[in-house]
């Protein structure tokens, strides 16, 4: 896509970069040099009005990319498709608020997909939802520690056609490598679900059940998937790292892209 084409979406300001910007360091003791923002809007996508105070909106531009491409597929796929953003980085990485990771541009936080009984997406919600292992909302998930939504919990499902769209499109999207989504496991299979459902090709549904995964160490996450990417290539002489098991997953991907 050309920078006028760009232009017209919205999206101009991702890219006004030099070129320069780097992912330096790990996903939890890292930094960003020349980082790009992620408009606040886009096609297929909004930066939260709860989190936008925090303006943790940065990262390099190939990860800026990646995901305007992502969010883009799934608006086409599935019109009406709106993915909400938390946080990816502060404007210049290392630590961040409510984080023990985003510390180099390369960890995302999105929103899941929600939807009512009859699969018509909601959107406009005041923040994110807790969804139970059957896909039912129970509770809020607010921006900050004592922030209290007065708004009754909505009739809501985990709308698990879009949620699986979005993963299928980052993981069919090579322009970035997926290291992880960390996931809460029910929801995980109910993604999985999904993606039988849809008679997805078994090489992304292997990918899946690789990288979707419920921490041990953080919050199940059952609000909200956290996308971590593997350093850039240009980016590792800079000082860009890896951390956690690379798997046999990384050297396919890396054949895939060059066949």
């Amino acid at each position: 896509m050309g920078l006028g084409a760009l232009a017209l979406s919205g999206c101009l300001g991702v890219f006004a970069s030099d070129g320069g910007s780097i992912s330096v360091g790990s996903h939890a003791k890292g930094a960003l040099v020349h980082p790009v923002a992620l408009p606040f809007e886009g096609s297929g996508y909004a930066v939260h009005s709860e989190w936008r105070p925090r303006d943790h909106r940065y990262a390099t531009e190939e990860v800026a990319r990646w995901l305007v491409g992502v969010f883009r597929e799934v608006a086409d796929t599935i019109p009406g498709s709106t993915a909400y953003l938390g946080d990816i980085s502060g404007r210049h990485g290392g630590d961040a608020a409510m984080h023990r990771s985003h510390a180099s541009g390369r960890d995302v936080d999105i929103f899941y997909f929600a939807c009512d009984g009859a699969g018509q997406p909601l959107h406009d919600l005041p923040a994110m939802l807790h969804f139970g292992g059957d896909g039912r909302a129970e509770r809020w998930s607010a921006a900050r520690v004592g922030r209290v939504i007065s708004q009754p919990v909505p009739e809501a499902q985990f709308d698990a056609r879009r949620n699986w769209a979005l993963v299928r499109a980052m993981l069919s999207n090579p322009a970035a490598e997926v290291q992880w989504i960390f996931v809460h496991r029910d929801l995980a299979g109910l993604l999985l679900a999904e993606a039988e459902r849809e008679g997805t090709d078994p090489a992304i549904v292997m990918r899946a059940l690789a990288l979707l995964h419920q921490p041990t160490d953080s919050q199940p996450h059952d609000d909200h998937m956290h996308v971590r990417l593997f350093c850039d290539p240009a980016d590792r002489p800079f000082g860009c790292s890896d951390k956690g098991p690379k798997r046999w997953l990384k050297k396919h991907w890396k054949y895939m892209r060059s066949g």
